[in-house]
């Protein structure tokens, strides 16, 4: 593999993309493919589903490594074609498990059959779906109280012609009419209790799902305050690493981060402080320090609110990377620990780092130097 250069040609890559329906065991997923950046794009929808997205995001090294097969292909150009033929006609299965989704492939060739499995991470939820859905269950809701309201009206209206000569009649039916008017308020009054408990579990729903899929950190309005920090171009942010999922040791860091630019990482103390950084470099295991330019780095804490920027343009002790700790700062600002969650080495300080934002000391862990963590979470920064 290491034989094979990539040599895309980034004037075709940028006209790739096609989409597709296809139906498997019953049911209807929405398929799509190009080619972003020199990476081929996946994504598929289940259609019974569609308020969810799964999406991921290959090199073309990440694709020799998939299968053997692949090895063939010199370029993104070649993996495309060829993927887009397999996800048409060689599905063997497909299952999703939280925020994953398994789509495995088998197809005949001269040696025998070839199987093997993409994974695809669940990316966004469509509210628009959501809303869409929620104002069906309304509508029929509403259909049904009027449909009701007429019923009763004409039943009304019948009984006072029938008795227009019956003055007894008429007592009864005034009575009747204030009663069915009485019930007719009781079923109303029950559809709209039965409308909000359905918005309300609608609601549970989407941030049960949402939280679930995305962090055990950040909401999804700090998501978008994040995303707003980094840039002012369409992103979206895809999670590679969490520490309770994966461990909390540095050298797990580096597993999941392989490959992997433009990065978030966000921590939580056991007292509930929120803070992190993003860099724009590989979180690896390097023998020196990096500088900030030309990778853009900077600090931020959600608690405050607050990115806190470099201090010099050039600042040349801006990020550093080993198997025992990652540090930001000239090891000051921020320095994460090897199994943060179990000690309290790390620590964080004021040194390269938010003075024109007025940043002081210890203030991005609330005043306090040394920290043990209860949770860490990266990102990876895409550009849509």
């Amino acid at each position: 593999m290491d034989q094979i250069e990539q040599q895309p040609n980034k004037q075709s890559d940028q006209n790739l993309k096609t989409s597709f329906q296809l139906s498997f065991q019953d049911k209807t997923y929405a398929a799509s493919l190009q080619v972003i950046d020199n990476r081929l794009e996946i994504s598929i929808e289940l259609i019974d589903q569609s308020q969810f997205k799964w999406k991921e995001l290959f090199s073309i090294e990440q694709i020799y490594k998939l299968n053997k097969f692949f090895l063939q292909c010199t370029d993104l150009n070649e993996a495309y074609e060829i993927i887009s033929k397999l996800m048409k006609n060689s599905f063997k299965s497909i299952s999703t498990n939280d925020s994953k989704m398994l789509v495995q492939f088998e197809f005949e060739q001269v040696y025998g059959k070839i199987l093997f499995t993409f994974q695809l991470h669940q990316c966004e939820i469509n509210t628009n779906e959501v809303v869409a859905k929620l104002c069906e269950t309304i509508s029929t809701i509403q259909i049904k109280s009027s449909n009701q309201q007429k019923q009763l009206e004409q039943i009304l209206k019948d009984l006072s012609t029938q008795s227009s000569q019956n003055e007894l009649i008429k007592d009864l039916l005034v009575k009747q009419n204030k009663q069915m008017k009485e019930y007719l308020a009781q079923q109303i009054q029950s559809l709209k209790t039965e409308l909000q408990n359905q918005i309300q579990e609608t609601k549970n729903e989407i941030a049960l799902n949402y939280q679930k899929m995305f962090s055990n950190i950040i909401s999804f309005e700090d998501g978008e305050v994040i995303k707003k920090w980094v840039s002012d171009k369409q992103i979206y942010l895809q999670q590679i690493y969490r520490a309770t999922q994966h461990g909390f040791q540095i050298e797990k860091i580096h597993e999941q981060c392989k490959d992997k630019s433009k990065v978030i990482l966000l921590i939580k103390t056991k007292e509930g402080r929120r803070f992190g950084f993003y860099a724009d470099c590989q979180i690896k295991n390097y023998i020196q320090w990096l500088a900030q330019n030309p990778n853009n780095i900077f600090l931020f804490s959600l608690d405050l609110k607050q990115k806190y920027t470099s201090n010099e343009s050039n600042y040349s002790s801006a990020f550093y990377s080993d198997n025992n700790f990652i540090a930001v700062g000239g090891g000051n600002d921020i320095r994460l620990y090897t199994n943060s969650n179990s000690n309290n080495n790390s620590h964080v300080s004021q040194s390269g780092y938010g003075k024109k934002e007025g940043l002081t000391q210890y203030a991005l862990n609330g005043g306090t130097h040394n920290f043990t963590t209860s949770e860490v979470e990266i990102f990876e920064v895409i550009c849509i």
